[in-house]
């Protein structure tokens, strides 16, 4: 679904001890615990220079441990090795911060806890017996009360780095209450690995919010707000502002969004709703940082023919391509993006093919092949083979030969064709049926082979970490809320799990629907912190941190910026 409208000196030595060397004696797993000094502020990102002794065999890294409850432990149980920890900071507060061999404790007092109080302790480490083949599992273990969250920082791409944060907040049923959680050793592995991008995470990026007001895209249509959610951008911030592209393009980055998808609508100046396009060109394109990421066109097919006027066309209850206006509509947008985009260089390619989503192409009837066809021959006339990806998937309805027209399958949220929205309460309950669905999907088009191509039809699962747009659908709303972060964490599972590599690099494209709908809360962009997070509230950083854990935080290079 889719909406129209849119102390400063003593901190600097122990860092520099553990940065400036990469050979201190191996810390005895006897060590009784050190109170770490409680002047010290924690520390943001650091600035020193790393040595470049800090590479293989062992690897510089940076743990920061917060917690609400009475006391935590932090070890690492394989997948590596941690010696040489020094503690850097921790809080005034905390009764202890130190180690005990290698595990890293930290605790308050029981009445802090009782009172939510947090207390953080950071070290600086290094990790050692790294293999790119088993994942580096660490594990939180604490109280009966409150919650723990660990930042896992690299340096092999210059200053720390967060590249993965989790947070224990259960209880077990019996024994220790201990969770563990997984970290990709290609984070500290250094530039050979860096080049191992194994998923390429892309976020649909809309352009439609224009501030203020019922066409600002933040009300309905009873000029109300549209969303529960309150972006921390601003409550009803300007998709166009450069400020706010250039922000959005940094979390990206910094949390393994390796490129947009931008919802294509009208060429630049045709159509009766904003001019997204207009926004493409002179914002986002233009932004200065825009060679971090790569990008591409997310083709909403049924708002181009909505939104055109004059086109000789009925869309309901399908959008049928044996009506010349849709047929010639179709074939002349593809000649617009490859005349005008495909040659950008950040757009997002599969061995040097440039890809194109389109939505809802599981209603398309009539004339598709011939369509899709002659729009494949149009763009090669002008020097590309594109990858088509068509949003198909559904669950007990299956066309062999529709399949098959394009390059990759893919759906859009949880809300597939042939899926109850009524049967999926929460997030979790619909993981299930998502999981269920992908398999009997994956199941339908194994060995199925492109249209035209020797190439098998590859698929590229989509997710969302929930939806709700029961402020802006008043007629037939649907609540499908995260009840927690542990249930966003399955639906990016799922999509992980069956996600299939493509092309001589083996890329696994994972689309996340969305990164800033507000209107239907399928969102991943950062929101305040205000009130509670779940279900369906203000979430802060919590999805772009479930996205960083699941998938890595690993993003393409940074491309030169054209002269």
């Amino acid at each position: 679904m889719r909406i129209s409208r849119f102390p400063l000196s003593l901190k600097i030595l122990l860092c520099g001890l553990i940065l400036l060397s990469c050979s201190f004696p191996q810390a005895s797993t006897s060590t009784p615990i050190v109170e770490a000094p409680t002047n010290i502020e924690v520390p943001a990102k650091t600035s020193a220079p790393i040595s470049p002794q800090c590479a293989s065999p062992s690897y510089c890294t940076r743990i920061k441990v917060s917690t609400t409850s009475d006391w935590t432990a932090v070890r690492l149980t394989s997948g590596g090795t941690l010696h040489d920890i020094i503690v850097t900071s921790s809080s005034q507060e905390a009764l202890s911060a130190g180690l005990e061999g290698d595990t890293i404790l930290l605790r308050q007092s029981m009445a802090g806890a009782q009172a939510g109080n947090t207390v953080e302790l950071v070290v600086e480490a290094l990790l050692a017996d790294l293999n790119q083949a088993n994942s580096l599992k660490f594990e939180i273990e604490r109280g009966h009360i409150g919650a723990t969250r660990v930042d896992i920082f690299s340096y092999y791409k210059g200053p720390a780095t967060v590249v993965s944060s989790f947070t224990w907040d259960g209880i077990q049923p019996a024994g220790n209450n201990a969770q563990t959680y997984e970290v990709s050793p290609q984070s500290f592995l250094g530039a050979a690995s860096a080049a191992l991008n194994e998923y390429i995470v892309i976020g649909q990026l809309n352009f439609w919010y224009y501030g203020p007001g019922f066409w600002g895209g933040f009300e309905n249509e009873n000029h109300q707000r549209n969303t529960p959610l309150t972006p921390l951008l601003g409550e009803t911030y300007y998709g166009a502002d450069p400020s706010v592209i250039s922000q959005q393009i940094e979390w990206a980055v910094e949390y393994g969004v390796d490129a947009f998808s931008i919802e294509w609508t009208t060429p630049r100046g045709v159509g009766k709703g904003n001019d997204m396009e207009e926004t493409l060109d002179d914002n986002f394109l233009k932004a200065p940082n825009v060679n971090k990421v790569r990008w591409v066109i997310d083709y909403d097919f049924p708002l181009r023919l909505d939104q055109t006027p004059g086109l000789d066309v009925n869309v309901v209850p399908n959008i049928n391509f044996d009506q010349p206006d849709v047929y010639n509509t179709f074939v002349s947008d593809f000649v617009h993006f490859a005349t005008k985009y495909f040659g950008n260089p950040q757009y997002l390619t599969i061995d040097g093919r440039p890809v194109v989503y389109i939505w809802a192409t599981n209603s398309f009837i009539g004339n598709l092949a011939g369509a899709m066809q002659e729009a494949r021959d149009q763009v090669s006339k002008l020097g590309y083979d594109v990858f088509i990806v068509g949003d198909e998937v559904c669950f007990g309805c299956f066309n062999r030969q529709h399949a098959a027209l394009f390059d990759g399958n893919s759906t859009f949220t949880m809300l597939i064709p042939g899926l109850d929205p009524a049967a999926m309460p929460d997030v979790g309950k619909a993981a299930v049926k998502v999981d269920d669905t992908f398999k009997w999907w994956t199941k339908q088009i194994a060995g199925l082979k492109v249209a035209g191509r020797n190439d098998l039809v590859n698929f590229q699962p989509a997710w969302a970490p929930q939806y709700d747009d029961r402020k802006f659908n008043l007629v037939h709303p649907t609540f499908v809320p995260a009840l927690g972060r542990d249930q966003v964490v399955q639906m990016a599972m799922v999509a992980r799990k069956y996600a299939e590599p493509v092309g001589s690099k083996g890329m696994k494209l994972i689309w996340i629907n969305t990164w800033n709908n507000w209107a239907e809360t399928t969102t991943i962009e950062p929101t305040a912190n205000l009130g509670p997070k779940y279900p369906a509230g203000n979430y802060g950083f919590d999805m772009l941190e479930v996205v960083r854990e699941v998938f890595g935080n690993e993003t393409y290079p940074v491309s030169q910026v054209p002269e």
